[in-house]
């Protein structure tokens, strides 16, 4: 199947023209700004300031708070069309990640639980703070999708994507049910199985179109203490759009178990007494992500 038969053809992506390329490590070219489309499921929670901050000793940056916890959010996603990997092919791979919002350690800024819903903060003068990544290939087994975005994301944007691929998967196993599974390099990572909370009574339904301010996205800085695969810190920005559904978290309906023998990714967010609360789910999430704000395209030489 060629590009313009399939590949990212939603009239969405029309207005983010290419600009710029890069030359990754692994011999693929990452189109700018890079475009994916997913299906996803995310969960938002507390987890402990203490022990998230122990991950910010050596950053100048320190996380939000929502009624004394930081917010975090753990994004499932399925990724069926992307521009990692071959320009001439779909390149799907399935990622987890987990994020939440910063300020300066100059600033903190802590804001009040009112609902579930207070975990997905959106709030002026915050930066999105991407914490871990894992990419595994996509069903099919198809894996140079997920090499492709683990070399292009980490040299690119310095996301912290460990260069091991993960086993992933991402299922529909009824009308109602969405089940996101994970282990990495031989442990068990993740296990989630929700109700997709538009199939729940009171669900909340945003349409989302937005294009983030330049510099809103951040990555960490190398830990020295341990290895966090980052490449560099870096400051960008992204648009999205999809339909989100969105509805408080039932114990009743709902499991996640993140699981202590995988370290890098599981074990560290277990160890922030991570606590769902909200949960999302929408099949059309498009994204575009831009260059980096530290490249200097007025530099003529």
């Amino acid at each position: 199947m060629s590009v313009k038969e399939k590949k990212l053809s939603d009239k969405w992506f029309d207005q983010w023209t290419q600009t710029e390329s890069y030359l990754a490590s692994d011999g693929h070219i990452n189109r700018i700004p890079l475009r994916l489309a997913s299906t996803n499921v995310v969960v938002y929670g507390s987890a402990s300031l203490s022990e998230v901050l122990k991950e910010f000793e050596h950053e100048d940056h320190r996380p939000v708070t929502v009624g004394g916890h930081v917010p975090v959010q753990l994004w499932c996603n399925n990724f069926i069309d992307t521009d990692c990997g071959p320009s001439d092919r779909i390149n799907p791979y399935v990622e987890i990640w987990y994020s939440f919002p910063v300020t300066a350690k100059s600033a903190p800024l802590d804001l009040p639980y009112e609902s579930p819903f207070s975990f997905n903060v959106s709030a002026p003068d915050t930066l999105t703070w991407c914490h871990r990544v894992l990419c595994g290939p996509a069903k099919d087994g198809y894996a140079l999708g997920a090499l492709a975005a683990i070399a292009g994301g980490r040299e690119v944007w310095g996301f912290p994507k460990h260069p091991g691929l993960a086993d992933l998967s991402f299922e529909y196993p009824d009308a109602e049910t969405a089940v996101f599974e994970g282990s990495h390099q031989g442990h068990k990572v993740i296990s989630l199985r929700v109700k997709r909370p538009e199939n729940t009574e009171g669900h909340v339904i945003v349409d989302l179109d937005l294009l983030s301010p330049q510099g809103s996205c951040i990555t960490p800085r190398q830990n020295p203490a341990k290895a966090s695969f980052v490449a560099k810190q870096t400051r960008y920005n992204q648009a999205f759009a999809a339909t989100m559904y969105f509805s408080p978290w039932n114990e009743a309906t709902d499991s996640l178990t993140i699981y202590d023998n995988e370290a890098y990714f599981g074990g560290l967010l277990n160890s922030w007494a991570f606590k769902p609360a909200l949960k999302m789910h929408c099949s059309d999430l498009r994204v575009a992500a831009f260059k980096p704000a530290g490249w200097d395209s007025n530099f003529k030489g």
